[in-house]
């Protein structure tokens, strides 16, 4: 089942969407609408969360960027699509790491194919990493590594909770897990592009507030990874 929002506070849109997902065939879709961007997140600290959230920017108490940034900061790995009729907030949705930014009125077709777009992210973040740790094997969910780094030989693989050091190459991991969002960040680091929150030409910034180096060699590569992904690719 995929869980999906619409948050928008312009009647007409919230229907539309809501009547572009009853035509998702092939999916289970469960929905929940709302002109409130403050519902959304009373939701959030229900223990419901969402797989996909539309929201639209120009709202009343709380903009879409606003609820864009709490929900990424406490609420992990959702996915959020800027809804709106303005290209001046592009720059902030990119801060916020939003999956896609579209423009109204929107259109079956393209509803569609970012919807296509999201759910096939969604399941390649369902995908298991196995890892000999302690002399157990542990298959650790793709989308819950932060990074992977080498260390005293070793390779360490940092998670949302918690941190697994095990004897392996950091070549294996990444022919692994770079068709699931990872790239190299340095020699000796590999980066779930998901959790990035920030980056310059120095470091990266993740969600959890960790910090990591960039080098200037993959710097240039490293940044085409995390637009591609951003965009769905």
């Amino acid at each position: 089942m995929i869980r999906i929002a619409v948050v928008d506070d312009e009647k007409e849109c919230l229907e539309k969407i809501s009547g572009y997902l009853k035509n998702m065939d092939g999916y289970h879709i469960e929905s929940f609408l709302t002109s409130d961007a403050e519902r959304l997140l009373e939701k959030y600290k229900e223990g419901i969360y969402f797989d996909i959230v539309f929201l639209d920017i120009e709202m009343g108490s709380m903009s879409g960027i606003e609820a864009a940034k709490r929900i990424s900061a406490n609420y992990g790995n959702t996915l959020i699509i800027f809804t709106t009729a303005y290209k001046q907030y592009v720059k902030e949705a990119f801060y916020v790491n939003a999956f896609q930014y579209m423009f109204k009125p929107i259109e079956f077709r393209d509803f569609r194919y970012e919807m296509d777009r999201a759910i096939r992210t969604i399941t390649l973040r369902n995908q298991m990493f196995e890892i000999n740790y302690s002399h157990e094997k542990v298959l650790l969910k793709c989308s819950d590594i932060l990074y992977i780094e080498t260390r005293n030989r070793h390779l360490a693989v940092k998670t949302i909770d918690r941190e697994y050091e095990y004897n392996g190459a950091l070549k294996d991991a990444e022919r692994q897990l770079s068709k699931y969002g990872f790239s190299k960040a340095e020699q000796g680091i590999l980066v779930n592009l998901c959790h990035v929150r920030r980056i310059d030409t120095t470091q990266i910034e993740f969600d959890n507030g960790d910090i990591r180096y960039i080098s200037r060699r993959f710097y240039k590569s490293f940044l085409s990874d995390l637009n591609l992904y951003l965009s769905g690719v």
